[in-house]
């Protein structure tokens, strides 16, 4: 039998190619992490500003007084809708968290849409510190990063 016709790879080429995909594998998964916590972030943000827009809506709606607060050292935030008594529970992701030191310490709206108090919430995040700020008492919200 004649070995050149052989077909197929050594034992030294088989871990040659395992060390540069382990070496791979080490490079690729902290970089996607940052990449999903960024992600996740920016996810719970976006969500966080429509529930506010929905809480606005709402109070116009159907005449009725919304209220938004904080609990779990600002790790949850829980939505009341007066009118029904209904009250929605979202966590942030781990990475996030409402800072007591803002001058906002909820957010409420009355029946016909108008904010009880305007300010900014300060919100802990893996970058840093983020801000978002109410303006008029239409709830008109502007985000810092």
């Amino acid at each position: 039998m004649d070995k050149s016709s052989e077909k197929g790879m050594t034992f030294l080429e088989l871990l040659l190619v395992l060390t540069i995909l382990g070496a791979l594998t080490l490079i690729v998964v902290p970089v996607s992490h940052g990449w999903t916590t960024e992600q996740s972030e920016r996810d719970a943000f976006e969500a966080f500003q429509a529930t506010v827009q929905e809480m606005q809506a709402y109070s116009m709606a159907h005449q009725t007084t919304t209220w938004l607060s904080f609990s779990n050292n600002g790790s949850t935030y829980h939505v009341k809708y007066w009118d029904t008594g209904e009250l929605k529970e979202t966590h942030f992701p781990p990475t996030i968290r409402y800072d007591s030191m803002s001058n906002l310490k909820f957010v409420s709206f009355q029946e016909n849409g108008n904010m009880f108090k305007t300010g900014a919430l300060i919100f802990q995040t893996s970058d840093g510190e983020k801000k978002i700020t109410f303006q008029f008492q239409r709830g008109r919200m502007l985000v810092y990063e």
